[in-house]
């Protein structure tokens, strides 16, 4: 445990050369005496420049000591990871009021914690700390708000939660003059990783400048208050969900741990001469999550902010969704931190294919299959199914979302949308209603937004109000047309002046009144999640902060993103097996067979929710979880 670390303490200290400088001064007395002993009258030129050269050394050597001196300087900056700057005294002051906590179960909340302590006295904050895929490391801190509650929770060392013998002790603050920075290169692709905190000054929990994973912070709040904070970024969003499943389904820690860590993570240097002949490098990344349902299957994305929690994140999100659609893949995901914006489409498709050579020996028809993602598209698929046979043959089935002369799939540009749609009629017809003469909101008309607004006008349900992601919002109480509200976007290439309806503010959308609110990007968050009209909520990309989903779930049913979106990875897994058979289906049997595999999900999820008595979310998770580990005991997985 980093609380019983040695110091190390100064010993001296003066000034001591380093061996450089003292080997100089020896090296130049030497000479100096025997130029007495032989030579009296030695020229007095030799002399005065062997003096010269002296000062110049000991000159070095304080320049030398000059920048060590700014370094560690420098160093201890960044030691506070909060970015605030806390006084010595402070920092003793909230570690006077905070206690360590050992022995803490990979599966325990920071709430199961603060419940834990809360008869010891007020308790303002709970951390535990993670490691870099959001696995608790099983220890903990906890913060009071008073001193002599800390006395009282001493006296619950070798208490039991969760079964396991907690070790308690009080919290230890560096002293200064020792050496508080252990250096550890820092990465220049890993972004530090700061909790959001609102309010007061936050301090790390241990030892104001260690390197630590993702932090989970509750925030019980003053007494009485039941004001919930935790920071939290994609991965320990998907991970808290996840713990959740394992605890309703009762899975061991062990394989609980097993699930989660990824199969395998790449990084990759992708350099790449742009068109002005200048070189320029980025940074790719492929997470393989779990192979026990059969090969890993995610996206490939390019964005300025990927970054390897992202990526992880998504790639257990697949893992999950493959379950709950129950096809045969596992999950992954892949990125390259660029904006395909700033580049031309001769250099995007040499970087991707340099990042297929990187790779290429990594991904498989039956090991990982890539599709389209953020900032990539059919052709993107087509240039890795190019280079990707290079080395191995020709190969359709490595890639889906390709053309259809490269053995795409009818129905893929439509299917997640069209998947949102069957999802919502799933959804609808449980509690006796259908589409036709509903009012919906869609949020985001992109492809997925587009699709369900089409199929849902088809079908006669009434959008009274879209909002593009780029352009604005525009609404119409009795309905807009969509196909023209599509055909103005095409030609216009924005909702702006749309003639069919009003400009309205982007921001009223997400609370507009309305049955059905179809999102497409993370916009409802906590403060705006207690305004939200809607009977129901469709998510089509992760759209709802875990915050805002216990605010919604009280009035709102919602349809998660791990199943709903779940149409676009069906119709590719679709596309694989017709590759593999060289057999293809026409549209109408892709789109009957999609209706049939997201109507089946969700009566099974509608079972693990009765089974388990919970929201549908968790229905979803704990259908998922629980088939990869049942997948993962019969291959023969041992504690």
């Amino acid at each position: 445990m980093e609380q019983h670390e040695e110091q190390e303490h100064e010993v001296y200290g003066g000034e001591i050369p380093d061996e450089g400088e003292m080997d100089a001064d020896v090296e130049m007395s030497s000479r100096l005496e025997e130029d007495d002993e032989h030579d009296p009258n030695a020229n007095s030129k030799d002399l005065e420049d062997m003096k010269k050269r002296l000062k110049e050394i000991e000159e070095e050597a304080g320049a030398l000591r000059e920048m060590q001196a700014k370094v560690e300087k420098e160093m201890g900056a960044v030691q506070d990871s909060s970015g605030v700057t806390a006084t010595q005294a402070e920092k003793e002051e909230v570690d006077g009021r905070s206690i360590y906590v050992g022995n803490v179960d990979y599966a325990c909340t920071p709430e199961e914690v603060q419940q834990h302590f809360q008869s010891c006295g007020t308790v303002n904050r709970v951390t535990i700390l993670t490691d870099k895929f959001g696995q608790p490391k099983g220890f903990a801190y906890v913060e009071f708000v008073e001193m002599e509650a800390v006395q009282n929770a001493l006296l619950l060392n070798e208490s039991e939660l969760h079964g396991r013998q907690l070790k308690v002790s009080a919290k230890r603050t560096n002293v200064p003059g020792m050496k508080q920075y252990r250096g550890r290169r820092p990465n220049p692709f890993f972004r530090s990783r700061r909790p959001f905190l609102p309010g007061p000054p936050f301090y790390p929990a241990y030892g104001y400048g260690g390197e630590f994973g993702l932090l989970v912070i509750w925030f019980p709040g003053t007494p009485g208050s039941s004001t919930v904070a935790l920071a939290m970024n994609a991965l320990a969003a998907t991970n808290r969900n996840f713990r959740r499943a394992t605890r309703i389904l009762g899975l061991d820690s062990k394989l609980e741990k097993s699930l989660l860590i990824p199969f395998r993570e790449i990084k990759v240097e992708c350099t790449i001469p742009r068109d002005d002949g200048s070189l320029v490098s980025y940074v790719g990344f492929r997470v393989q999550h779990d192979n026990a349902r059969g090969p890993m299957k995610g996206g490939i994305r390019y964005h300025p902010e990927v970054d390897p929690d992202e990526v992880n994140a998504l790639a257990q999100l697949m893992t999950w969704k493959t379950a709950v659609a129950d096809i045969p893949y596992g999950g992954a995901k892949g990125g390259i931190g660029c904006s395909p914006r700033d580049l031309s489409k001769s250099e995007l498709e040499r970087l991707t294919r340099v990042f297929t050579q990187k790779i290429h020996d990594l991904i498989g028809i039956h090991t990982d299959v890539p599709a389209p993602d953020m900032g990539t598209n059919a052709q993107t698929m087509a240039w890795i199914l190019d280079e990707y046979s290079k080395f191995h043959g020709h190969s359709p089935a490595v890639v889906t979302g390709k053309p259809i002369d490269l053995g795409g799939s009818l129905g893929r540009d439509a299917a997640t949308g069209r998947g949102v749609v069957f999802a919502t009629e799933a959804l609808l017809a449980e509690h006796g209603m259908s589409i036709k003469d509903l009012t919906f909101v869609i949020q985001g008309f992109g492809n997925v937004g587009s699709w369900a607004a089409r199929l849902i006008h088809e079908r006669g349900g009434k959008v009274i109000a879209v909002m593009s992601d780029i352009t604005g919002a525009v609404r119409n109480p009795t309905g807009i047309d969509v196909t023209e509200l599509i055909k103005h976007k095409e030609t216009h290439g924005s909702l702006k002046d749309f003639s069919g309806g009003e400009s309205m503010d982007p921001d009223v959308l997400l609370v507009h009144e309305c049955d059905v609110l179809i999102p497409c990007a993370l916009l409802i968050q906590r403060e705006n999640a207690a305004d939200v009209k809607a009977k129901f909520i469709i998510e089509a990309n992760h759209p709802t902060d875990p915050d805002a989903d216990e605010i919604l779930s009280k009035k709102v049913i919602i349809l998660p993103d791990i199943y709903a979106n779940a149409g676009g990875v069906t119709v590719s897994y679709f596309e694989w097996v017709q590759n593999i058979q060289g057999f293809m289906w026409d549209e109408e049997k892709v789109n009957n067979e999609l209706r049939r595999y997201m109507t089946r999900a969700f009566h099974n999820i509608k079972g693990m929710c009765h089974s388990h008595d919970c929201n549908l979310r968790m229905g979803a998770f704990t259908l998922g979880v629980n088939r990869v580990a049942r997948s993962t005991l019969l291959r023969g997985w041992e504690a």
